[in-house]
C-alpha cells in the first residue's frame, strides 16, 4: 500500500474556506479530511463522506466533519478526491461499502510510537478508509493508534486493519509528536472501539 503523503497542519485554519467546502458536499462524497487533536495529532481520513444516522453530521471514518454545516473545531482542511472505484487497480466496494476484508488478526508490522503510519481500514458502518498520522501508543492498555483507531494491541493487529505501511519512523520524520495515552477519563477524543 502507497500511503498518502501527510500535509502539512495549516498555520491558520480557514474557516470560511471550510465551510463553504462543506455546503457542496453530498453524502457520498470521496473526501480527505485533515483533523488536528491534542490526543492524537495532526492526521489525515481518506474515504466516503456520509450522513450518520446516530449523530445527523456529515463523517468520515467515525469522526464528524461539521456540526451543524460548520466546520467541527478539529477539522483543519477539507478536499474532494475521486472516488475509490475510480482509481485504477483499486477494488470496488461490497455490499457492505468494504474494499476488502480486514486482515487477519496476527502479529503484523510493528508500530512504535511516534512512528508516521498510513492505516487503512474496513468497518461495516464506515466503509473502507485509510488514515494516516503519527501512531500514539497508549501506557494504559498496551496499544498503539492513529486518529483514534486501534492499529494493534499488545503487538496484535487490530481486526479492522486491512493495511498498515510505516511512512517514518520517530525521530525520522518533522510531525509533531503528542504524549502517550496514560488515561482514558471522560476524554471526548477516545479512541474508536477496538
Amino acid at each position: 500500500m502507497a500511503g498518502p503523503a501527510m500535509p502539512n497542519v495549516p498555520t491558520r485554519r480557514n474557516v470560511k474556506l471550510l465551510t463553504d467546502a462543506i455546503a457542496t458536499l453530498e453524502s457520498g462524497s470521496t473526501v480527505s479530511a485533515m483533523f488536528l487533536t491534542k490526543r492524537y495529532g495532526a492526521f489525515t481520513i481518506e474515504g466516503t463522506a456520509f450522513i450518520s444516522a446516530s449523530v445527523k453530521t456529515l463523517t468520515i471514518g467515525g469522526r464528524s466533519i461539521e456540526q451543524n454545516l460548520k466546520p467541527h473545531k478539529s477539522l483543519q482542511a477539507l478536499t474532494t478526491t475521486p472516488s475509490a472505484g475510480s482509481l485504477v487497480g483499486e477494488p470496488e466496494p461490497d455490499a457492505t461499502g468494504a474494499e476488502a476484508p480486514p486482515a487477519e488478526s496476527g502479529a503484523g508490522p510493528v508500530v512504535q510510537h511516534g512512528d508516521l503510519i498510513s492505516a487503512r481500514f474496513a468497518d461495516p458502518a464506515y466503509g473502507q478508509f485509510t488514515v494516516t498520522g503519527v501512531g500514539v501508543a497508549s501506557t494504559v492498555s498496551d496499544v498503539v493508534l492513529v486518529g483514534g483507531w486501534f492499529v494493534s494491541q499488545a503487538g496484535t493487529t487490530a481486526p479492522r486493519l486491512v493495511d498498515l505501511e510505516i511512512l517514518a519512523e520517530n525521530g525520522t520524520h518533522e510531525y509533531p509528536l503528542p504524549p502517550r495515552i496514560a488515561s482514558w477519563g471522560d476524554d471526548s477524543e477516545g479512541a474508536t472501539e477496538y
